[in-house]
């Protein structure tokens, strides 16, 4: 089940991460091209679009990140762990990671509902949508460390 969660995952997530990406580039590239060359097209709000598109991209990739490793940590003591004591070790820094992940999705829920009456500048687009990229981001991470920690515990590669 693990394998089909995590394979959903994998093709949906950095598929939407891509779309997301592309369209904060290309709506940078309109802002540009707009102020250099003096089209006066009004792209004000190319920036408001450049912002939370990439925040979306960045927050939905978080958790397959997690899962390959791919943030910087600091191994100095773990590597001098072995056994039982690192597994341990392991096992709370997942944990760790879990709460301050589930923080960050209980409360990003929360700011995303208080500021859903907000309107950005440019877009005139509700606050909720930009805010919401934190508990979503937030939801894939705890879902992949706990995939992480099922396969720490049971020894078990998913």
């Amino acid at each position: 089940m693990i394998e089909k969660i995590r394979g959903i995952f994998d093709k949906v997530l950095p598929t939407l991460s891509a779309l997301f990406f592309m369209i904060g580039v290309l709506a940078t590239a309109i802002g540009v091209i707009d102020r250099t060359c003096g089209l006066n097209l009004k792209t004000v709000w190319a920036e408001e679009v450049t912002r939370y598109t990439i925040i979306w991209a960045a927050m939905l990739l978080m958790g397959i990140g997690f899962r390959k490793g791919t943030q910087t940590k600091l191994t100095l003591l773990s590597d001098r762990l072995h056994g039982t004591t690192r597994k341990v070790m392991e096992i709370v820094v997942w944990l760790m990671v879990i709460l301050m992940f589930g923080i960050l999705m209980i409360y990003g829920m929360k700011s995303a509902i208080i500021n859903s009456t907000q309107l950005s500048v440019a877009l005139q687009v509700s606050m909720f949508w930009p805010y919401l990229a934190i508990p979503v981001g937030s939801f894939f991470v705890v879902i992949e460390v706990i995939f992480k920690l099922y396969e720490i515990i049971t020894g078990k590669e998913a």
